[in-house]
This record gives structure tokens, C-alpha cells and sequence, in this order.
């Protein structure tokens, strides 16, 4: 499997990294992305997965946002996703196969991050669902996560046990039912099974991973 991973230099994408290294891997970091679609790069045709972990909140937390601070979210957490998207999905549709997953959040139905990630993590599971639909016809299954808590190299979590270890507790005792932390790597075996062929019903799908931490139900 040829497999796009962006996010790669950090968190969940550099675990996905370690976790797919069997296949043939191209890591795209946040700066690398734009750059690589503006020079339209050559391997497009020939990818078979895309695992998007880019994204984050980038600091920004208050809550009455400029709109060009909700743009720079949604740039990174949508609309860079969507880009690459542009490039793949015809060879996947021409070749009717293909796997596309992104990691989205539990904070877009529990409100529990900033208003900018909340709100743009949200619409990412609506272009998943939107997306999901459209490529169905053609084979191509398209699908995301929505992972509750969990420990990375220097993702949130982490950055935020060293920070503010105070903060990070309480976060482990109100909100987890386990009453611990879960790690990157217990997210691989899902993200496994959204890959392969076995997923073929899963298109449009977001799927929560969260050890119970989710308190809202879906219609």
C-alpha cells in the first residue's frame, strides 16, 4: 500500500508513521503540504490511502476570534485535507478503490476545546460525511475518527501533562471512566480496519474512539 500521512512529523501522524512502516509511507508535515500540492507532486496517481492527522488549535483560545484566526484553523484542520483530497480522489475514482481517513474530535459534539476547534473539527466531520457520500459510487471509502484523549510525542496531551499537571489531572479523573490516559497506539487498530477492503460500509462514517469519555448521543 502506497499511503499519504500528513501530520507526520509529530503526535499521531509520526505513531501512524511507526505503525504503517510496512507499507510505503510519504510523510507530509504541516509545512510540507502546501508545498508539495503547489507543485502538484508527481505520485498522486499511484497513492492508495490517506491517513489526515494534521490539525490542531494552534493557541488560539478565546472565544470572540478574528476571521482570520478561524481561517488559519480551518486551513489546517480542514482545508488542507481538502486540497490533497482535490489531487487523489480522481485517480481513486478512475482506479474505484481507495481509502481516505481523518482524524476529526469528540470536542465537535462535546464542545469541550476552544470555539475555533470545536467549531472547525465539526465541520470536518460534516465534509466527512458530505465526501463519505459522494465517493461511495466509486469505490472509494472515505471516513474519520473522533479519538477522546490520548498521549502522543508531542501532541496536546503531553504538552499539556508537562505544562500544567494540575490541569492534566483533573482532566484524567472528571473526564476519563478509565481513569487514565490512553495512548496513540490504541487508535492503530481501527485506523487499520478503515484502510483495508474490510471497510467498504464504513464510507461517510466518523467514528468515536474515546474510552467512554463522549457524553453526547447521535441521532
Amino acid at each position: 500500500m502506497r499511503l499519504v500521512i500528513t501530520g507526520a512529523s509529530q503526535g499521531l501522524g509520526l505513531v501512524c508513521c511507526e505503525s504503517f512502516k510496512e507499507h510505503e509511507v510519504f510523510r507530509m508535515s504541516r509545512n510540507e503540504v502546501p508545498n508539495k500540492i503547489q507543485f502538484n507532486w508527481k505520485h498522486w496517481d499511484s497513492i492508495d490511502a490517506v491517513v489526515h492527522t494534521s490539525g490542531g488549535g494552534m493557541g488560539l483560545r478565546n472565544p470572540l476570534l478574528h476571521p482570520g484566526e478561524l481561517y488559519k484553523l480551518f486551513r489546517l484542520n480542514l482545508g488542507e485535507a481538502v486540497e490533497i483530497n482535490r489531487f487523489v480522489l480522481p485517480h481513486m475514482k478512475e482506479k474505484h478503490r481507495g481509502n481516505i481517513v481523518h482524524v476529526c474530535s469528540i470536542a465537535a459534539g462535546e464542545a469541550v476545546g476552544s470555539v475555533g476547534y470545536n467549531t472547525v473539527k465539526a465541520a470536518l466531520g460534516a465534509y466527512v460525511r458530505s465526501i463519505g457520500r459522494e465517493m461511495a459510487p466509486y469505490g472509494v471509502v472515505v471516513t474519520g475518527i473522533a479519538p477522546g484523549g490520548f498521549q502522543s510525542p508531542q501532541g496536546a496531551m503531553e504538552r499539556l501533562e508537562r505544562d500544567n499537571p494540575q490541569a492534566y489531572q483533573k482532566f484524567v479523573s472528571e473526564r476519563l471512566p478509565r481513569g487514565f490516559m490512553g495512548k496513540a497506539g490504541e487508535l492503530m487498530p481501527l485506523l487499520r480496519f478503515l484502510l483495508s477492503p474490510e471497510a467498504s460500509m464504513m464510507g461517510g462514517c466518523v467514528v468515536p474512539i474515546d474510552a467512554g469519555e463522549g457524553r453526547y448521543y447521535s441521532a
